[in-house]
């Protein structure tokens, strides 16, 4: 349980909703259940057609709702951001639920260690009804890196938007208004230039996987904005201060990417790129030599290659192929969420 007492920071939580009259309310819910209360909950409602607005109507503070003609999930985090008073904020998409420790967890690591700017967690993967079935971190095996992590994060996202930034490091940056995906890797990888991360070794949110979410029917814009900001990593400054070897595994990994969109040629060169720049690193080695046996043969390479490291998301039919891995395992009787004990009041 919180104290009160001890607290030292105030946390704003930022929710941007569109037509998610379905879930929003479980949503709102679970950051209310918090054992560390939120200062505020703003949800940004971003044209809404169906019932969301009636659905929010039935909260009081700390929640408040923002209305705004539709213009996209980054453009309302940023209008929550600019709404927010606290002195770290967390982001909690509307189709999902944080768990009840989350912002906990999260405060004690910023009041702990100053160094660290930005916070993140495992998830559980859920059903449409909110029922765990995996966790993220075994779905998408892989380090979860603490400390400087922008070698790292060159490679791939492993954070989920569901992550507390502290608002003096946050400063003046917001989402890329341009991205309608990838725009929280392209958050993170500008905040992973100038402080530490830290990661937490339990769930802090659950990601509902159902029919109506955009990952499903975007998967080729979702990878092409992934690449794009995979790009923008390789260009910075500071990404030619990380080790060689990093940078190695970084081309390496932007050559995957490539090759699954179909630039056999592009990811060709960024092979040759990680050979160069570390020549003990192996994994641009056996890619390169695929490559030239054409873009077919290089993508079952890496798909059979993710199916080994047992990433259960970079299948070729990619989030969707888990979800009906999940439907299949789905049980009879749903998992509810743990209730914790009401939260106390926050200190001024």
């Amino acid at each position: 349980m919180f104290d009160a007492r001890k607290k030292r920071l105030s946390v704003s939580v930022v929710i941007p909703a569109y037509n998610r009259a379905q879930f929003i309310a479980d949503a709102v819910r679970s950051v209310l259940a918090q054992t560390y209360p939120a200062v505020e909950i703003i949800v940004v409602d971003d044209g809404s057609t169906d019932d969301t607005q009636h659905v929010l109507s039935q909260f009081g503070p700390p929640v408040r709702v923002i209305q705004q003609a539709n213009a996209g999930c980054s453009v309302a985090r940023n209008t929550g951001i600019r709404a927010t008073s606290g002195d770290a904020i967390i982001f909690l998409d509307s189709d999902d639920l944080m768990e009840p420790t989350c912002l906990e967890r999260c405060v004690a690591v910023l009041n702990e260690q100053p160094e660290v700017g930005v916070v993140y967690g495992d998830v559980l993967l859920c059903d449409s009804d909110g029922t765990p079935v995996a966790k993220y971190s075994e779905a998408l095996p892989g380090d979860r890196p603490s400390g400087k992590v922008l070698g790292k994060l060159a490679r791939r996202n492993f954070l989920t938007v569901t992550s507390m930034v502290r608002c003096s490091v946050l400063g003046n940056d917001l989402f890329d208004s341009e991205l309608r995906q990838a725009e929280d890797y392209d958050l993170w990888r500008r905040l992973a230039a100038r402080c530490e991360f830290r990661y937490v070794d339990e769930p802090f949110m659950r990601y509902r996987f159902h029919e109506g979410m955009t990952v499903f029917r975007q998967l080729q814009q979702t990878l092409e904005r992934e690449v794009q900001v995979q790009g923008r990593i390789l260009a910075m400054p500071e990404f030619q201060q990380v080790a060689r070897r990093e940078r190695a595994a970084a081309y390496c990994a932007h050559g995957i990417k490539q090759a699954m969109r179909g630039a056999v040629g592009t990811a060709r060169k960024f092979f040759v790129r990680s050979i160069c720049a570390s020549p003990t690193y192996p994994g641009g080695y056996p890619l390169l030599l695929i490559s030239l046996f054409g873009t077919r043969a290089l993508q079952f390479a890496i798909l059979k290659r993710r199916q080994l490291a047992g990433n259960r998301l970079g299948g070729k039919e990619g989030p969707l192929g888990l979800l009906r891995q999940l439907q299949k395992r789905k049980t009879t009787t749903p998992v509810e969420p743990p209730t914790p004990e009401p939260a106390e009041a926050v200190a001024t």
